[in-house]
């Protein structure tokens, strides 16, 4: 079984309706700890490694979230030469008011060296370190803001709550359009 299926098969389990309900209501660490909570028990009896299947479950739940709640946000693009997982609201943004833009990085690995290096370049084209958010197995010691998948510290759970407290009041587009 594939992570995208184990990912929707919680997300249709857990219903649409019910998803976009808890978010527009502020309970969306709710929604996440509970489909994040059923993948990552069908991940547990896959083989192979479990760190890049949790950042690649995570990954693809934010790439859902952000696409059913509205929230303005580009995915999996290189900008200025650095690979970009998401950025909130996009890269236009980013590029004239880095301080109104936030970047997701999922890095697929534990190695702290490879994970500092990619902050680093990261830091290349959003200058202000509290609108880097990093997305790890384990809490690390970084200068980013970090969001932890394990289950002991799942911090993951407020990204959600965090994205639209960082995007309300923001003037993001002329069309500032959100579901919730």
């Amino acid at each position: 079984m594939e992570i995208k299926d184990v990912l929707y098969k919680a997300i249709s389990d857990y219903q649409e309706k019910k998803i976009l309900s808890d978010i527009a209501q502020g309970e969306s660490a709710e929604t996440i700890n509970t489909i994040f909570s059923q993948c990552r028990s069908s991940l547990d009896k896959i083989e192979g490694e479990k760190n890049s299947a949790l950042g690649t479950l995570a990954e693809g739940l934010i790439h859902y979230l952000l696409t059913i709640a509205m929230i303005p946000s580009q995915r999996k693009i290189s900008f200025q030469s650095v690979d970009i997982d998401v950025a909130v609201p996009d890269t236009r943004t980013l590029s004239s008011n880095p301080e109104e833009a936030v970047i997701i990085s999922f890095p697929k690995t534990t190695e702290i060296d490879a994970i500092r290096e990619s902050i680093g370049k990261l830091k290349k084209i959003q200058p202000k370190s509290d609108n880097i958010w990093l997305v790890v197995d384990k809490p690390i010691p970084v200068d980013v803001k970090v969001y932890s998948l394990a289950k002991e510290d799942f911090s993951f759970s407020e990204i959600i709550n965090d994205l639209i407290a960082f995007t309300s009041g923001k003037k993001h587009s002329k069309l500032k359009i959100f579901r919730i």
